[in-house]
């Protein structure tokens, strides 16, 4: 049998709903957000209704999820000279999108959630630490109250990368709403997707506005006019502008997010409900979460139990595996501070060194991932539990 492991969410629920947005979009003329010959102002609906959907004030459409950080980093004055605290276990446009405002990164360990250690946080904040990078890895939030308190109490700014995690909670929350800044992807692989796109979520107007400019080439734009650059409050910027194609495409998927996670959860439960926990180790999750249950993982004591582990499914047709490669601070321009310019900008200027984190090192190797699929049927979960409690008998 083949089991469905492809990361996909809101890929698998495209249908004519989509199709008719985009039609409506394509026969206007206007694919430009700010203008066209019968602007139907997508991305201006989307805006509100995702800023209805997570409870905040503003929130800015953009290109991608790499996009709305760089964005929360430019909004919050985070920039040269400026350290980052951050997990290593992401993908790497988490820091890319930090080194390219000109600050660097400093890696702080992981427990056994997989996401930031809030113990840990504490120990490495240096007097270069400007803010905390708050990642909310494959669909499971950060402890926020623990990381919030710490960031209180040193005066520091919290971005949460959200790009895994849209319509996951904690304390009654969404993910993404508690720090500063929330920036979020709308990429295949995510909860609700245009293809590629992200957003950024505040509270904050100040901040809003600041992303806003930064986004549209540091121009002022009132509306769909034309924005100036001669206002005397306006600065240089980059073109991260989503189009209206992607947002129409955008609120339809919006409107099947709850249906997407309720059927994601129940798969999830589906399979934890009917295997031994006492033998299967899950990821731990903070208290009052709710989680997007985009995969299932099993932490194992050993780099070898987990290897056999996946041995043993993968030969069944369920191709569990680790989730990488290796950690983010292993990657080439970390280890030897290598840049696209020769002078090696920006960790010439910004003091980056490089950090130990042991507990990452060793459980990304011991954690076996499954992606939930959200083609998988009820005759694949049966087999999938099946080849679990025939692993734990025989092992």
């Amino acid at each position: 049998m083949i089991i469905p492991n492809d990361p996909f969410l809101g890929t698998h629920y495209i249908g004519k709903e989509e199709q008719k947005a985009a039609r409506e979009v394509l026969k206007s003329k206007s694919l430009f957000r700010y203008h066209g010959p019968n602007l139907l102002y997508k991305t201006d609906e989307f805006e509100k209704n995702m800023a209805k959907y997570l409870g905040v004030k503003y929130v800015l459409a953009c290109s991608n999820g790499a996009a709305a950080i760089k964005l929360a980093c430019i909004a919050n004055d985070i920039g040269p000279g400026d350290e980052v605290l951050m997990s290593p276990f992401t993908f790497i446009a988490s820091a890319s999108s930090v080194l390219a405002c000109g600050a660097v990164p400093k890696f702080v360990d992981i427990d056994e959630s997989m996401n930031i250690d809030p113990l840990q946080i504490e120990k490495n904040i240096s007097p270069q630490t400007k803010a905390i990078l708050v990642i909310h890895m494959q669909g499971q939030p950060c402890d926020m109250r623990k990381i919030m308190a710490v960031a209180k109490k040193y005066k520091l700014v919290v971005i949460e990368d959200t790009a895994q995690a849209l319509g996951s909670e904690i304390n009654g929350k969404k993910a993404g709403t508690i720090g500063n800044c929330g920036a979020f992807s709308l990429q295949a692989g995510k909860t609700i997707t245009c293809g590629e796109g992200g957003f950024l979520a505040t509270n904050n107007k100040t901040l809003y506005e600041r992303a806003k400019m930064y986004h549209d080439n540091g121009g002022y734009r009132i509306g769909c006019d034309y924005p100036t650059w001669e206002n005397g409050k306006t600065i240089f910027g980059e073109n991260f502008k989503l189009t209206e194609l992607q947002s129409a495409i955008a609120n339809e998927q919006l409107k099947k997010i709850n249906k997407i996670l309720k059927r994601q959860k129940q798969v999830y439960n589906y399979i934890t409900q009917k295997i031994d926990l006492d033998f299967y180790h899950l990821r731990p999750a903070p208290k009052h979460s709710e989680l997007v249950y985009s995969n299932i993982s099993f932490i194992f004591k050993t780099e070898q139990e987990c290897q056999k582990f996946i041995k043993y499914m993968n030969d069944r047709g369920i191709n569990f595996n680790i989730y990488c490669s290796n950690l983010i601070n292993q990657f080439d321009t970390f280890k030897y501070q290598q840049s696209w310019h020769h002078s090696h900008f920006p960790y010439n200027i910004s003091k980056y060194q490089s950090s130990k984190c042991p507990k990452a090192q060793s459980l990304f190797k011991r954690v076996a991932w499954f992606s939930l699929s959200a083609s998988l049927k009820k005759k694949h979960l049966k087999y999938i539990v099946k080849c679990l409690e025939d692993y734990k008998n025989e092992f």
